[in-house]
C-alpha cells in the first residue's frame, strides 16, 4: 500500500473517531516536512464569490498528505436550505478535501490563489493541525455563519490565534482604517452595480458601524494583508508570521459591467416619466391611477422586502433599516385605494405626510446615520412628484367632480 493510500484512509478514519475529553487528538503524526499554509482565493464573478476566500492547506510529502480545511462551504442537500438561507439560519461546515480537488475549482472558474506559509515550529504544526481535525468531527463541523462576524476567514483567523501558543503581533498600518462594513464592501461591487444597489438597499445601520482592524479581516484580502506583515512573539524573541505570499495559481481579470451606472439611468427615466405623466395630469386636472399603482406599489412590494428582512430574519445586518422611510410596505394598501373619491380625505392626508417625509429626508441625506445609496435620489423625486401633485389636485377639488382616470383610458 503507497504512502498516499495509506494516508487517506488515515484521515478519513480519525475525520470519523470521536472525540475521548481533553486529551483527543488525530492518529496522523505530521513528519518535520510538513507545511500549514494560508490560502487566499482572489474574487470571482458569482455573488457568493464576489468577496474573495480563505481556506488552510496542510501538505506533508512525506505522508503524501495535501488536504485543504475549508470553512465556506454548504449543504445543498439540507431540505431546508433555501429557506435557512434566506431566514439567516443556514449553517456553514468545514469541509475537508484533496489541493488538486480544491485547485481544479479554481482553476475552471478562472480566479487566482495566493499562498502564505506560516513559520510555525513542528509541534505548533501538530497542534493546529489536530485542532482542524477536531473541528471537523461531526459536532463540532457546523457553525451558523455570520457574514460579518463569523465566516470563512474569521474562523481561520480565530483558530490561528487559539491554536497557536506564541503571540501574535499585529500591524495595523497596512489598513486603510476608519471604514463602515458597507464601505469595506463596495470595492468589490463596483462592476456589479444591480448588486451593488440590493445590498446597500438591504442592509441596515449596523452595517455603518466603523470596523475594527480585527473586524477588517471578514475579508480574506484584508486577513491576508495582515498576516503578511504579523510578528510572533515569544518572550523576547521576534519573528515573522509568514516568510511572505507566492501566487500558486494564476487566475483572470474578473469581466467589466457593460452599463455600470444601469440602475441610475432607469431611475433618472422613470423620473423623466413621472415628470411627464404629472405634467399631463396637471393639465387635465386628472390623475393617472394606473401610474400610481404601478410606482408606489412597486416600492411597496420593496418595502415589504426590507420590512421581513428586518422583522423576519435573523440577519443582524438588515436590521433599523432607514431605506424604510422611502420605501415602506404601507404603499401596497394604499394602492388598493386610489381613485376611490369616498376615501378621498385619508387619501389627501396620506400623501401629504408621505410628501413632507420624503422631502424631509432628502434634506436630512447627509446627516443621516445610514448611508443610502445615492442612484435612487431620482427615484424618491419621482415619488415627491407624484405626492405633491396627488396633494394638489386633491386640494383644488377636482376630485370631488369626479375627473380622475382610473387607467389609461379616462373614466
Amino acid at each position: 500500500m503507497g504512502k498516499k493510500s495509506l494516508s487517506f484512509i488515515l484521515i478519513t478514519l480519525s475525520l470519523l473517531v470521536s472525540s475521548v475529553a481533553s486529551a483527543q487528538r488525530t492518529t496522523i503524526r505530521l513528519s518535520p516536512e510538513a507545511k500549514v499554509t494560508l490560502l487566499t482565493c482572489s474574487p470571482g464573478d458569482e455573488l457568493y464569490s464576489v468577496f474573495g476566500h480563505s481556506a488552510i492547506r496542510v501538505k506533508d510529502p512525506l505522508l503524501g498528505l495535501d488536504t485543504v480545511f475549508n470553512y465556506g462551504t454548504f449543504d445543498f442537500s439540507d431540505p431546508n436550505f433555501y429557506t435557512n438561507f434566506v431566514r439567516g439560519k443556514l449553517n456553514y461546515v468545514l469541509s475537508v478535501a484533496e489541493y488538486r480537488h480544491f485547485e481544479y475549482d479554481y482553476f475552471m472558474e478562472g480566479r487566482w490563489i495566493w499562498e502564505q506559509e506560516l513559520n510555525i515550529n513542528p509541534q505548533e504544526k501538530q497542534y493546529l493541525f489536530d485542532s482542524l481535525i477536531i473541528n471537523h468531527l461531526p459536532e463540532n463541523r457546523y457553525y451558523l455563519y455570520d457574514f460579518f462576524f463569523d465566516n470563512c476567514a474569521t474562523r481561520i483567523r480565530d483558530i490561528f490565534v487559539e491554536a497557536i501558543d506564541r503571540e501574535i503581533l499585529f500591524d495595523y498600518q497596512v489598513l486603510d482604517q476608519g471604514q463602515s462594513f458597507r464601505e469595506l464592501l463596495m470595492p468589490y461591487l463596483t462592476e456589479k452595480p444591480w448588486a451593488r444597489l440590493g445590498i446597500n438597499l438591504a442592509l441596515g445601520m449596523p452595517a455603518d458601524k466603523t470596523a475594527t482592524p480585527w473586524d477588517y479581516m471578514f475579508l480574506p484580502d484584508h486577513m491576508m494583508a495582515v498576516f503578511e506583515h504579523a510578528r510572533f512573539k515569544s518572550g523576547n524573541d521576534i519573528s515573522g508570521f509568514t516568510p511572505g505570499s507566492r501566487v500558486i495559481l494564476e487566475g483572470n481579470e474578473l469581466p467589466r459591467a457593460r452599463f455600470p451606472y444601469a440602475p441610475l439611468w432607469i431611475f433618472l427615466i422613470v423620473l423623466l416619466v413621472t415628470i411627464t405623466i404629472s405634467y399631463l395630469d396637471l393639465q387635465s386636472k386628472r390623475l393617472s391611477w394606473w401610474y400610481d399603482r404601478l410606482l408606489f406599489g412597486s416600492v411597496g412590494l420593496l418595502g415589504l422586502l426590507i420590512t421581513f428582512l428586518w422583522f423576519g430574519t435573523d440577519h443582524q445586518v438588515t436590521v433599523r433599516n432607514l431605506n424604510i422611510l422611502w420605501a415602506h410596505p404601507l404603499h401596497l394598501v394604499i394602492c388598493l385605494f386610489l381613485s376611490d373619491k369616498w376615501h378621498r380625505v385619508f387619501l389627501r392626508y396620506y400623501f401629504g405626510a408621505n410628501l413632507g417625509l420624503l422631502v424631509l429626508l432628502i434634506i436630512s441625506w447627509p446627516v443621516l446615520p445610514q448611508a443610502l445609496p445615492l442612484m435612487i435620489i431620482p427615484l424618491i423625486i419621482a415619488l415627491v412628484v407624484r405626492s405633491a401633485l396627488i396633494l394638489t389636485i386633491f386640494s383644488q377639488g377636482s376630485i370631488l367632480t369626479g375627473a380622475y382616470r382610473r387607467g389609461p383610458a379616462s373614466s
